[in-house]
């Protein structure tokens, strides 16, 4: 039930983000190397803020969860070095996280950007913009696992069955989604 209706009522913020996420130049081959470097240090941002939460959860998160290999930080920080972008220091940033559900749905978010990267690299390595850059971290992460690490998450998604903890992980994707579009609009707005 959570997978039909969190996709469904997320999808105006998802396309919110895509719109100031440079998805259009993305797909049609035409981001330029200041706009990927733009897009790789607001994820680094974003992703680092939120992998830094995860030390001080208020409950258990399930280690068939396997958490620590979702952690992005690490690739992005590599990308980042690649095209000469200053690693931002600690973000104030924080996420929805005060609850499993919560939790559970901000990590959609981030997840399914993930899964959406296994498609963004096919298009980057194709862009005659970025032709020197040979490794792109950040897009690649999960390697041969991105399939079994998205079902190990819906596996965890979908147990969620108590119609409050689903309007939670929803109400938390939304403002996840939010929060990243403000990101990049900010971003957006300044010069590196």
């Amino acid at each position: 039930m959570i997978r039909e209706r969190i996709k469904t009522e997320t999808a105006k913020h998802h396309e919110a983000v895509e719109a100031v996420g440079y998805s259009g130049q993305i797909m049609s081959g035409k981001l330029t190397l200041e706009e990927y470097k733009k897009l790789i240090i607001t994820n680094l941002a974003l992703n680092k803020a939120f992998e830094a939460q995860w030390n001080n959860l208020p409950f258990d998160v399930p280690n068939s969860l396997l958490l620590d290999q979702r952690r992005k930080t690490e690739a992005l920080e590599k990308d980042a070095t690649i095209l000469g972008v200053s690693i931002p220091e600690k973000n104030s940033t924080s996420f929805p996280t005060s609850s499993y559900a919560t939790f559970l749905g901000t990590l959609y978010v981030f997840e399914g950007s993930t899964l959406g990267g296994a498609i963004i690299y096919k298009h980057l390595k194709q862009n005659t913009n970025l032709k020197h850059i040979k490794d792109f971290y950040f897009y690649t992460c999960y390697g041969e696992s991105l399939g079994s690490l998205w079902k190990v998450f819906l596996e965890h998604l979908t147990q969620l069955e108590d119609e409050e903890q689903i309007d939670s992980a929803i109400s938390a994707a939304k403002a996840t989604f939010d929060q990243t579009k403000d990101a990049f609009s900010t971003i957006n707005e300044n010069a590196l």
